[in-house]
């Protein structure tokens, strides 16, 4: 067999090295996709613009115990049934010095309304969140048989806002957002944006009540990528800035019946 090049020797031996000198990962969970490839800051050789992986940061340790304070604050309160996740920074701006993996919300009758997947975001995204179905989602669906459970579209992802390659990095990639892709009731029924047995009253208040709660909604007709679910974070823009951009389907329109011709008046015989 013939010996490599000097140049493919080197890239293996590059690449080889990259990645052995990765850090571990194993801790975070499975359920949370790695940040993707990015092009290197700094290229070794003018033009080069191979892909490297991003780098995990280190977090000041007055930044977590900020954030662990907080994370705790909000689980004392008893509206989530969550665990802490390991407080994780990249370079490329994804993460959170505070996060935690919410499995379930806690009602005020002590039911509790299950998330699924669990969602990871940051602490006080997931309060919101708490506070949004406890006080607004769960009444709002008590005429339908009550809320059971909610499935999860997205929580924390570390990409770019709809998976737009060169696009800013998305409230997911902050750990800041949750998509939900439906809601299910006690006797089983699902809505969700795309369902048309989801009753236009259900769908009209969901909106109302995210948009005076969250900076950000948007579901269908906001820009093509939210048709089969809606998105809500609290991303923070200047003068406080806030997006509400979802679209009701139009309530069905009455059936029309066919106008009747009015029939001809009967001859009434001649007076002698």
């Amino acid at each position: 067999m013939k010996p490599l090049p000097f140049t493919l020797f080197f890239v293996a031996s590059f690449w080889a090295s990259a990645a052995l000198a990765q850090p571990e990962l194993t801790s975070l969970p499975e359920t949370v996709p790695m940040p993707e490839m990015r092009p290197l800051d700094a290229p070794i050789r003018p033009g080069d613009v191979r892909p490297r992986p991003p780098r995990l940061l280190q977090i000041p340790k007055e930044e977590i115990e900020a954030a662990a304070k907080l994370c705790k604050a909000v689980l004392e309160k008893d509206k989530l049934a969550a665990e802490f996740a390991e407080p994780t920074l990249w370079d490329n701006g994804c993460g959170a010095a505070g996060q935690i993996m919410i499995s379930a919300i806690k009602l005020a009758n002590g039911k509790q309304v299950a998330l699924r997947p669990a969602a990871l975001v940051r602490c006080e995204t997931a309060e919101a969140v708490a506070d949004w179905v406890r006080e607004e989602l769960a009444p709002a669906t008590e005429a339908y048989s009550g809320l059971a459970r909610i499935d999860v579209a997205a929580s924390y992802h570390c990409r770019p806002r709809n998976n737009v390659r060169g696009a800013l990095l998305s409230e997911h990639g902050r750990a800041n957002a949750l998509d939900v892709r439906a809601i299910v009731m006690n006797d089983g029924r699902r809505f969700g944006v795309d369902l048309p047995e989801t009753p236009i009253q259900l769908l009209s208040e969901l909106r109302r009540s995210s948009c005076a709660r969250f900076t950000t909604v948007l579901g269908p007709g906001s820009d093509g990528y939210h048709e089969n679910h809606f998105h809500l974070d609290l991303a923070q823009r200047r003068g406080g800035y806030r997006l509400c951009q979802w679209a009701l389907p139009l309530p069905p329109e009455p059936a029309r019946h066919p106008q009747r011709v009015a029939e001809p008046a009967a001859k009434q015989p001649a007076s002698p």
